[in-house]
């Protein structure tokens, strides 16, 4: 059965690329949200890179102009401390990750450990070093539980691309031969799973907006939520056109959203 954006009571919207690029509102993305509010909907901001905290985004989202709540702040770095909380309580983690995401980590009481760790868990570290890397592959290599924060190849900069997490598990696939043995954000379902308990809404009701269609878009549609593709940010046109991940909607910008409701 198609989804319709009416019956949606939850919005999850990414970031760059689909609210703002670089330090820029796209036009008309934070009046759309206001709206939205308005018209009682439900609004949260979630994103897979995990070299930030959710507190970063709040700061950012306010000093570009839009009033957000921690509540409404979700970051895959959060998704991954809620599952070791759920499923490794007590345990010591060794984190390849930059002081952002350790503090997230540290702040949800997580022990974060330099030896002796009985998980690995790689996020997106911007402070990267060869040495933290070889470690980082030793553990895995060991047999430890392997957790990704997120799979993404790239983060979108000014200029070039930064190399992402994705890019990392490649590097270590290619020392060590093993994947992660569960990656946590977009677009894998446990965060949707997570999504769904914590709003106690069904799928139906909760529409994925997004720029990406490999991760955006595909976690929307592998969570069964109603998926709107904006083509503000990375995917174009004839790119959706020739995707084999079809979403529900394709829109020129988030801006269109609330005209689409009344």
């Amino acid at each position: 059965m198609a989804k319709n954006i009416r019956e949606v009571e939850l919005f999850l919207f990414d970031l760059d690329g689909t609210v703002y690029i670089g330090d820029n509102e796209i036009e008309g993305s934070f009046a759309a949200v206001n709206r939205l509010r308005e018209m009682g909907k439900r609004i949260c901001f979630f994103t897979n890179n995990s070299s930030r905290m959710h507190t970063d985004y709040i700061a950012r989202l306010n000093n570009l102009g839009l009033r957000v709540y921690s509540d409404e702040i979700y970051t895959s770095g959060q998704v991954t401390c809620e599952y070791l909380l759920d499923n490794y309580r007590g345990k010591k983690v060794y984190l390849l990750g930059n002081d952002r995401l350790r503090s997230e980590f540290e702040m949800y009481g997580i022990e974060l450990v330099e030896d002796d760790p009985d998980l690995a868990v790689i996020g997106f570290d911007t402070s990267l070093t060869y040495d933290k890397l070889y470690k980082f592959c030793r553990f895995v290599n060991d047999g430890l539980p392997f957790i990704a924060t997120h799979p993404d190849n790239f983060c979108p900069a000014e200029g070039c691309p930064m190399p992402d997490v994705g890019a990392m598990l490649s590097a270590i696939k290619l020392t060590v031969g093993r994947e992660p043995d569960l990656v946590m954000g977009k677009p894998h379902r446990t965060a949707g799973q997570r999504i769904a308990l914590k709003y106690n809404l069904p799928p139906r009701k909760i529409a994925m907006v997004g720029d990406r269609l490999y991760t955006d878009i595909a976690f929307g549609k592998n969570c069964g939520f109603v998926s709107v593709l904006v083509l503000s940010g990375e995917t174009t046109a004839e790119a959706a056109a020739k995707s084999k991940v079809k979403p529900d909607y394709i829109l020129s910008a988030v801006r269109e959203i609330p005209d689409m409701l009344v």
